[in-house]
């Protein structure tokens, strides 16, 4: 499987993984059911390598340091009518528009990320993109309202399945309301010739066919999400009406058959959900059950609105209307994800995450058969496999100067996993550096946030920080405490002290032990900060020293400062590898300050072609006059050290090499 990304592995063995239900379930699939199971394996398997293209493309592309996340596009001919429907949703439902954007035609685009991470911590994420539920929800309200109008039954399905083909149609056919239709579709036609379907073999079809025309379409998100959530539907209300006492009748009955689908699926889609958003929510159960009913009040409330576009007051009424729905929406997954424990961070390796994958096919395949032994025993074996997998090595630290363009964002992983993070990148009304990289990177990893440290107040060094507070909520804050605050500082500042977070100051002299990586704070003191009124002369100044390996940070600190430096920490400036100042400004990096730090590697975090000029010139000479390899984010993008304690391994570029 040379050349797969790890997306695409994972997406290919979990696909490889819902054929496989078809031999452990066969008193309940057809032959041709698990043909089309194994076809849809076999085109999630084949889709790899053109995934794995795609992935380095959109990076090339879009500047980023990380894998990109599959994002449907329509195809050509659909891409206008989708537009225009969202230019509607803009229009009349005002700041609500990218939450809808997303419930009514799969556009997460403006979707902000930390109201996405809101909804995989209350285990509700597969409500933020148009689903199977929300397909099957406009159905049904279209059936009922047509069979109000007295129409025969019969009519009134075939009209609701036109107009549900129409609404795909219109919102640009995403993956999943595909994948619903078709299954509408074959309950349709069943009905009609008066032949019994299994249910499977409408997921397999329904499943399937998106594929034919996009293949990537097995590695979204939205897509595993709907095919695993329907297939955990069949799979809870099976073993419902096995497990439920007979005595329970009517609401009480509904109650307990909705818990129970609903933990079957929490547990069928953790693994997706773990893989993406590197967490598992705990009151998933809970939070579905309660956002139930509001999803199934709010989705044809909001395709109404849509429907109405063409006359304006209607509409606006409509949109008025559907505002408590959304806040309802939006008051669950706050809630759930606010409670004590409500998540678990989790950084699954691809091992444990195919593991889990089978595990829980074999669950929905024992909750469906009736000899559910064989399939608890596979069950059982790979949940073995994931508890004793491998894990990563303990003694190993990570660097990682992620690429954010013009401003700085290091990264630090612990051996235990958890992260400290030194700067957010810029901030401003185009981009947020915060939202759009760092977070997506680190949450691709996994790993909690321990520690940020602000270096300085700059807009280029905190203007992401709020995003990255909010959405990773870290344990601590430290900083200089420079009195003259920049607008995205004192925001940043704002949102720790809300969400708990312990703020401290930056003291010359402190250590900071965060799992054995040792911070050693150098600058500023209190009465040097108090005495600047530039913010980069009182940046902090931080060692890291992990056993044998040491790296210096330095912030934006120029001459001045190092001056300082060298006069009250000269003997703890010898440093491994040094962050170089001022992204290569003119003002830092002095050849006293270079002759006494001696770095052998020098890292720039700096954009390509920015407005400054940086890095300059005399500085890179200096450096390479120093001995040091210097390494640029513009010409290699995000950087990554690694060390075990006893020397640094470089990874730039492509390239992975060990420092002399």
């Amino acid at each position: 499987m040379a050349g797969l990304s790890a997306d695409a592995m994972s997406s290919a063995a979990g696909l490889g993984a819902l054929a496989a239900l078809g031999a452990l379930v066969g008193v309940s699939l057809r032959r041709a059911t698990a043909a089309a199971l194994l076809l849809i394996a076999a085109l999630g398997i084949g889709l790899g390598a053109n995934a794995a293209r795609a992935d380095r493309e959109c990076m090339a592309r879009e500047r980023l340091p990380f894998k990109c996340r599959v994002v449907y596009e329509p195809p050509p001919l659909l891409a206008p009518m989708r537009d225009r429907a969202g230019r509607a949703i803009d229009h009349y439902f005002g700041e609500d528009a990218g939450l809808v954007r997303a419930l009514l035609i799969a556009d997460t685009h403006d979707l902000d990320p930390v109201v996405r991470d809101r909804y995989a911590d209350a285990g509700i994420v597969h409500m933020l993109s148009i689903s199977g539920l929300h397909v099957a929800i406009v159905s049904g309200a279209m059936l009922l309202l047509l069979q109000a109008a007295r129409l025969p039954p019969a009519t009134a399905r075939w009209a609701g399945l036109s107009l549900v083909l129409l609404y795909v149609v219109l919102i640009g056919a995403p993956p999943p309301a595909v994948r619903s239709a078709v299954m509408i579709g074959a309950q349709v036609v069943s009905l009609a010739v008066q032949r019994n379907t299994s249910p499977w073999a409408a997921l397999a079809w329904g499943g399937g066919i998106p594929l034919l025309y996009q293949p990537r379409t097995a590695v979204d998100l939205g897509w595993q999400l709907s095919v695993s959530g329907f297939a955990a539907l069949i799979a809870g209300r099976a073993v419902a009406e096995r497990l439920l006492p007979p005595r329970l009748e009517g609401w009480r009955k509904k109650i307990g058959t909705e818990l129970v689908v609903s933990v079957v699926a929490s547990f069928a889609t953790a693994p997706l959900v773990a893989w993406h958003f590197g967490r598992v929510s705990m009151v998933a159960p809970f939070a579905n059950l309660a956002a139930g009913p509001v999803i199934a009040l709010l989705q044809p409330t909001l395709f109404l609105g849509l429907a109405l576009a063409w006359w304006p007051s209607a509409a606006a009424l409509v949109a008025a209307a559907s505002f408590p729905m959304v806040r309802a929406f939006d008051l669950v997954a706050a809630a759930g994800a606010a409670l004590p424990w409500a998540t678990l961070h989790a950084a699954p390796s691809l091992l444990t995450a195919v593991a889990l994958g089978v595990a829980c096919v074999a669950v929905l395949a024992a909750c469906v058969s009736h000899f559910w032994a064989r399939p608890t025993l596979v069950a059982l074996a790979a949940l073995g496999t994931a508890a004793f997998a491998p894990a990563p090595s303990g003694d190993q630290v990570e660097v990682h100067m992620i690429d954010v363009g013009q401003g700085d964002a290091i990264a630090v992983r612990t051996p235990r996993g958890r992260w400290i993070l030194f700067d957010a990148g810029r901030g401003d009304e185009k981009r947020d550096a915060g939202r759009r990289t760092v977070v997506p990177y680190l949450r691709a990893r996994g790993g909690a946030l321990a520690l940020f440290a602000l270096s300085h107040a700059d807009a280029d060094h905190a203007g992401g920080a709020l995003s990255v507070i909010t959405a990773m909520r870290p344990s601590g804050y430290l900083d200089p405490a420079f009195p003259d605050a920049s607008t995205p500082y004192v925001r940043s500042l704002a949102g720790a002290r809300k969400l708990g977070t312990r703020w401290q100051r930056a003291r010359a002299g402190e250590v900071i032990d965060v799992d054995g990586v040792r911070l050693r704070v150098l600058a500023p003191d209190s009465a040097w900060t108090a005495a600047q009124d530039d913010p980069n002369r009182a940046s902090v100044v931080i060692r890291l020293e992990y056993r044998g390996a040491t790296m210096l940070f330095t912030g934006d600190a120029d001459a001045v400062e190092e001056r300082w430096l060298l006069e009250h920490a000269q003997g703890l400036l010898r440093a491994d590898v040094l962050k170089v100042g001022h992204h290569g400004s003119a003002t830092s990096s002095s050849e006293a300050f270079l002759d006494v730090v001696r770095p052998r590697a020098a890292l720039v975090s700096v954009a390509a072609r920015n407005f400054y000029g940086h890095p300059n010139p005399a500085v890179m000479r200096r450096l390479l006059a120093a001995g040091a390899s210097v390494l640029r984010t513009d010409q290699l993008g995000t950087i990554v050290a690694t060390t075990t304690g006893d020397g640094w391994t470089m990874a730039a570029g492509g390239v992975r090499w060990r420092l002399p």
